[in-house]
Formats: structure tokens, C-alpha cells, sequence
């Protein structure tokens, strides 16, 4: 509310700055009060880290209008083009901003993103590599201007992530976190590296002084627990989960989170409402949703409609030898035997081991 008041302020400043310069009748009083490069600067600031990414845009095109050559302002501009998706265009102004001022690291780090997300954003992956390639060699020329520029070896971690490399992710992102460790961005993905490579505790320790440095992170309280859940401290999961969805509350994914962690608490109403508040925001990414909220909803002796958001997960992903076999649970639950076998047979099809499908089709025999 307080970066709100902030925008609108600073909105406003401008917005009178402008109209006193037009009602003035001398063109060299309008020049004094039409707003500074500075006071554009400031505010493509504060709408750029409120997410206002239009509204920086355009501050940072008017500060560019009057200074071209203003390093900050390409800067400014090239990294909230990227936040907008438009590659082309972050490139050449942060480009240019380096030819301005090659000692100007930050800017580096931006065009090193902007390559990582050319890459992130390619269809064909193994076409777009080679944007890698180009986001280190960029990320080199930045570490030899500041060695000391933590962001740089933040943005080398991700790039190394991308690659597969998670040796030189993890020794990029520690390296980061020696220069500066109260950064809870650089924790959340070594964390993210530490999951990948298996070590759990390391990532869920990472995390937990993560949350402590930014509990109001809504993407550190949601991984935070995750992995409390997969530890099985189902009680202290719940807790970072439900932070998550409050800071979070159209993460579709967050609240089938936190209904899975309510359903394996045996707090089954609020499992329902959290899985049906994922399925309100997104009804189609998530089978999972509709396979919890069947197994919640059979605890609760309500068949029939187990068996539907069974049907429905089973729809979107047919090839899950699970999902068929709590399908043909609902159904012999309701008394539908043959229906029930039908779905137990593709379900051991699918995956030959699955032992309690091959019993209770052995069962049904």
C-alpha cells in the first residue's frame, strides 16, 4: 500500500510538472519546470519494482528523450523491455549502455539475462543454446569489470542451471551468497541446485534462512514447503504453505500445495477448499488437483464424487497408472465392478508393478 501511495505521489509530481510548463507562456519557463531526466529516472524506479512495467517504460523513454545517451536510462529501459518480453529491443539498448560505459557492470548482468531468456522462452531449445554461450561470455566481461558484483555470479549460477552444469551452478551461486549473504533470491536457487542434486537437507536449510531474510517471499515460503512436506514435517509445511497462498492467492499451484498437505494431515474440509480454489484459478494444469480432491473426497464417503474428479484427472493424464487405479477404488465403492476392472487392467498395463492394482483386480476376479 505504501509503494502505491508512493506511485501515485510521484505520478502526480510529474503530472503537474508537465501541465505548469504547458500553461506557461514563456518556452523558457516551461523547460525549467517540465520534469528532469532525474525525476523520470525515479520514477521508471519505483514503477519497475512494483511490477508497473508499462508505466516504467514510458518514464524511461521520456528520460531517454531528453538525455540519449544517458547510460542509466538504456539500463532502465533494455531491463523493463525484458520484463515485457521484447528480446530485440533489450538487447540494443543495454548494448548500448555498455558502449557508453563499459565499466558499468549492471548493465551487463541485464544483457546476460536477456540472452538466458531468449533461451528460456525458445521452442527449440537446442537451437536457442548457443544464447547461453553468449550469456557467460557477457557475464565474463562483467566479472572482470567488478569482481565484486554478486549479481554477476548469481546470473552465472542460473545460466550454468540452464545447462546442466549444476557443479558450476552451486559453486556460482555459493560465490554470490560470499559476497552478499543476506540476498534470499540467491538462496532460493541454490536451493533450487541442491534439489536438483538430491541434497535435501542442504536445500531445506538454504531455505529456512531464506524465509528468514524475506518472509514476505511468496516463491521462498512455497518451496519452503514443499520440501518440509516431502521431509514430513506435515505441521510446519502447512504453516509455509498457507503464508504462500496468502502472499500468492492466484497460484493455482500453491493451493494444491497446500490441500495435498491438508489431505495427508486428515483435514479433509480444508483440503476440498484449497484443492477447489486451485481448480478455480486453473482447471487444466493440474490433474493432481482432481486426483487429491478424489482421495479426499472418498475419506469422506463421498463416492460419486470422488469418482468424477477421478474421471477428470484420468482424463488429463491417462497415462498415470495411479489415477486409474483410485478411479476403479470410487467405483467399486458404488458398485460398479466391471467399470472398476476395466480401470485396475490399465492401470497394471500401464505399470506392470503397481501391486495394489494387480491385487484388487485379483480381488474383483
Amino acid at each position: 500500500m505504501q509503494k502505491r501511495s508512493w506511485l501515485w505521489i510521484l505520478a502526480l509530481l510529474l503530472t503537474l510538472g508537465v501541465a505548469a510548463a504547458q500553461s506557461s507562456d514563456s518556452s523558457q519557463t516551461a523547460a525549467k519546470k517540465e520534469p528532469s531526466v532525474k525525476a523520470y529516472l525515479l520514477v521508471g524506479d519505483v514503477y519497475y519494482s512494483s511490477g508497473e512495467y508499462d508505466a516504467a517504460l514510458i518514464a524511461f523513454r521520456r528520460a531517454l528523450e531528453k538525455e540519449p545517451n544517458n547510460v542509466y536510462a538504456l539500463y532502465g529501459l533494455g531491463r523493463t523491455q525484458l520484463r515485457l518480453l521484447q528480446f530485440s529491443a533489450a538487447i540494443e539498448n543495454l548494448k548500448k549502455a555498455i558502449a557508453l560505459d563499459s565499466n558499468f557492470a549492471p548493465a551487463y548482468v541485464a544483457l546476460a539475462e536477456a540472452y538466458t531468456d531468449r533461451f528460456i522462452y525458445a521452442q527449440d531449445k537446442k537451437s536457442a543454446a548457443p544464447y547461453l554461450d553468449q550469456a557467460l561470455m557477457v557475464l565474463d566481461d562483467a566479472q572482470r569489470v567488478d569482481p565484486n558484483y554478486y549479481p554477476t555470479y548469481n546470473q552465472r549460477g542460473l545460466v550454468y542451471q540452464y545447462k546442466g552444469d549444476l557443479k558450476k551452478a552451486e559453486a556460482a551461486f555459493k560465490k554470490a551468497l560470499e559476497l552478499e549473504p543476506n540476498d534470499p533470491t540467491v538462496r532460493y536457487n541454490l536451493a533450487q541446485v541442491y534439489l536438483s542434486e538430491g541434497k535435501l537437507d542442504e536445500a531445506l536449510e538454504m531455505l529456512k534462512q531464506g524465509v528468514t531474510l524475506d518472509p514476505s517471499s511468496a516463491q521462498l515460503q512455497l518451496l519452503y514447503g514443499k520440501v518440509l512436506a516431502v521431509k514430513g514435517d506435515l505441521a510446519n509445511a502447512e504453516q509455509a504453505l498457507a503464508k504462500g497462498t496468502k502472499l500468492d492467492p492466484l497460484n493455482a499451484g500453491a493451493w494444491l500445495n497446500l490441500g495435498q498437505v491438508y489431505f495427508l494431515e486428515g483435514k479433509y474440509d480444508e483440503a476440498v477448499k484449497a484443492l477447489q480454489s486451485s481448480l478455480e484459478l486453473d482447471p487444466l494444469s493440474y490433474p493432481e488437483t482432481y486426483f487429491y480432491l478424489g482421495r479426499t473426497l472418498l475419506e469422506q464417503g463421498k463416492h460419486e464424487e470422488a469418482r468424477s474428479n477421478f474421471s477428470k484427472a484420468v482424463k488429463l493424464a491417462p497415462k498415470n497408472a495411479d489415477y486409474h487405479y483410485w478411479l476403479a477404488r470410487s467405483l467399486i465403492e458404488l458398485g460398479k465392478k466391471d467399470q472398476a476392472k476395466s480401470e485396475l487392467q490399465k492401470a497394471v498395463q500401464l505399470d506392470p508393478h503397481h501391486d495394489a492394482a494387480r491385487k484388487a483386480l485379483g480381488d474383483l476376479k
